[in-house]
């Protein structure tokens, strides 16, 4: 009897070792895992030091037309018979819009292309290039620092 009950005994010591194990195994695996979680919200947090680096950037230089150049191109309003130049060309290549009658159109003298006479402007104040042909303009170019 006393072997059997030494074995019982054992029996139970030797699951309340392998509880304690589980346990402890149990515990450890959450511990890890929480500080996972903890390593994966930081990643995801910005970097200030870093992001102020990145978003410095270099001034923009553009190469454009002065005003008096722009206006020295010629203008035409359209009338009512919608007479251009150049047959089959009513479309505004820059905005894609329909020339109408009344608006007032500028042309590239070294081209020919014409265009809305706003559009034409603001991409000549920005490029002394024409936007169809990218054929240099002959006009004083003037770099703009941004």
């Amino acid at each position: 009897m006393l072997i059997s009950t030494f074995s019982g005994a054992s029996r139970t010591s030797e699951i309340a070792v392998i509880t304690s194990l589980g346990v402890l195994g149990l515990l450890f695996t959450t511990a890890i895992f929480l500080r996972l979680m903890r390593t994966c919200d930081r990643v995801h947090q910005p970097i200030v030091e870093l992001s102020t680096i990145t978003n410095q950037q270099p001034p923009a230089v553009r190469k454009g037309l002065d005003d008096s150049t722009i206006e020295s191109y010629p203008k035409i309003q359209l009338g009512q018979s919608w007479e251009l130049p150049k047959p089959n060309d009513n479309t505004c290549p820059i905005c894609l819009g329909t020339y109408k009658s009344k608006e007032t159109l500028r042309t590239i003298p070294e081209c020919n292309h014409y265009f809305h006479a706003n559009c034409i402007d603001e991409w000549l104040r920005r490029s002394a290039t024409c936007p169809l042909c990218r054929n240099p303009s002959r006009g004083n170019e003037v770099i703009i620092e941004a």
